[in-house]
């Protein structure tokens, strides 16, 4: 362990990988399962939860008890908020003053900017996030009493879907996920709800906040990009997906545009579904892969690229073709290193989810689509997958060495593919010497 350095990136790995460890042997005891399985199966479903992807090898309504269903509960809130964030939420109650190192912490898992009212802010978020997954499970009790008729059940089944959708874990303690409710307007809309306001990213939600408040007059450039790139993206898969859910029998009118919607906004990020998305032209699932590569917006709990460097990477592409040096948004210029890193993070997660899938393909013998896929699916912690015929996700039919992969998969998608990097080669060394220019013919 000579000269390894605890920085933010690797704290923040390691935490997510305790939580990990932790879960899998809880959920791995006979008090948690209904029947006996596997310690890989564990330590899969233990990995989804707590990066909130919602892949499962296991069914939750068949294979765990009440109690397995809480550690899956308690795994996604943990991985959804961070287990440090909670740790530094206590510190902070118990009137503990934060050093640098835990601010550099909180600051690298929130996405926050600076250091400069981090504390309010945790301070804030976090009574905010219960009270909003409260109203979440409220709303939703009334459809699920009608369906469950057992009052107990029914709340139960409340409080974890309005968890797994605000964290955009996509767990359902239905085997069939949320298949039974395609033509539910209410439950649809309460869960794309929770979805989205935990997909646009805590920041985002303070700022409104402070905004509705007065204390602050205008909304940032980031929250407005927030706003604008997923509205884009919501209606552009409805539109994709629209135009082949048509086309499906013994769906009325109304079902397939709800179920357009919905799956346009659960593809990003949570990864629920109301149809059998194996049922799709190759062309919507492609949509599909992409929608999830893009994933939710920075700070949130959802995973992918986030939408900002998506923005990012498009209007600099964008102001290349014009011939203007600059990257500009609403008036305001963007600084040459955040459109730098922008390019590092699309890169790396290309590269990363490219060699995976078609590592994945070849192990497991499948074709590259259904690879690409679950690995973007696991990637950018959304849970989507084309599925086995026992109603699992594929990883399911993996072997012990693709369920492995899959696994670290999840691992670096929540971490982030760049802070996942980081974490592995260790601190950032800035050099300040400028060695002479070179030109290259492209």
């Amino acid at each position: 362990m000579r000269g390894f350095e605890w920085t933010p990136h690797r704290i923040l790995l390691f935490s997510y990988l305790g939580v990990i460890l932790t879960g899998s042997l809880l959920l791995y005891l006979p008090l948690s399962t209904l029947r006996p399985i596997s310690y890989l199966d564990a330590l899969f479903t233990a990995t989804s939860a707590t990066t909130v992807t919602g892949l499962v090898v296991l069914d939750t309504q068949k294979d765990f008890t009440l109690f397995g269903k809480f550690i899956i509960l308690l795994l996604i809130q943990l991985g959804g908020l961070g287990y440090m964030t909670f740790t530094t939420y206590f510190l902070i109650a118990l009137r503990r003053k934060l050093g640098l190192r835990e601010r550099l912490i909180l600051a690298e898992s929130f996405n926050y900017p600076g250091m400069h009212g981090l504390v309010r802010f945790v301070k804030r978020i976090i009574p905010i996030v219960f009270f909003i997954e409260f109203l979440g499970a409220f709303a939703l009790f009334p459809s699920f009493l009608f369906r469950l008729k057992d009052p107990a059940n029914a709340i139960f089944a409340s409080i974890f879907h309005s968890i797994s959708a605000f964290n955009n874990a996509g767990f359902s303690t239905f085997s069939e996920n949320l298949m039974g409710f395609k033509g539910d307007l209410w439950v649809n809309m309460v869960i794309s709800l929770l979805i989205v306001i935990g997909g646009i990213g805590f920041y985002t939600i303070y700022e409104l906040i402070l905004y509705k408040k007065g204390e602050v007059r205008r909304l940032s450039t980031h929250t407005k990009l927030v706003f604008l790139s997923s509205a884009v993206l919501i209606v552009f898969g409805f539109i994709v997906l629209l135009f082949d859910i048509w086309r499906f029998k013994g769906l009325s009118v109304e079902e397939k545009i709800l179920a357009s919607l919905f799956h346009s906004i659960s593809a990003r990020t949570a990864g629920f579904n109301t149809i059998d998305i194996s049922k799709l032209s190759e062309a919507s699932q492609f949509v599909l892969i992409n929608l999830m590569f893009v994933g939710a917006s920075p700070g949130g709990t959802g995973g992918g690229i986030k939408t900002i460097t998506a923005v990012v990477v498009f209007l600099a592409v964008f102001s290349y073709i014009r011939g203007r040096p600059d990257v500009v948004v609403f008036g305001r210029r963007l600084i040459d290193a955040q459109v730098h890193r922008a390019m590092v993070v699309l890169s790396l997660a290309f590269a990363y989810n490219t060699f995976m899938a078609t590592l994945l393909a070849e192990l497991e013998n499948i074709r590259l689509l259904p690879a690409l896929f679950e690995t973007v699916s696991a990637f950018s912690t959304v849970g989507l997958s084309l599925g086995n015929p026992k109603g699992l996700s594929l990883s399911a039919d993996f072997s012990p060495l693709g369920k492995f992969l899959i696994i670290l998969t999840m691992i670096a998608g929540r971490v982030g593919v760049l802070g996942f990097m980081l974490a592995l080669v260790g601190k950032e060394k800035p050099s300040h010497v400028k060695l002479p220019e070179t030109r290259l013919l492209l």
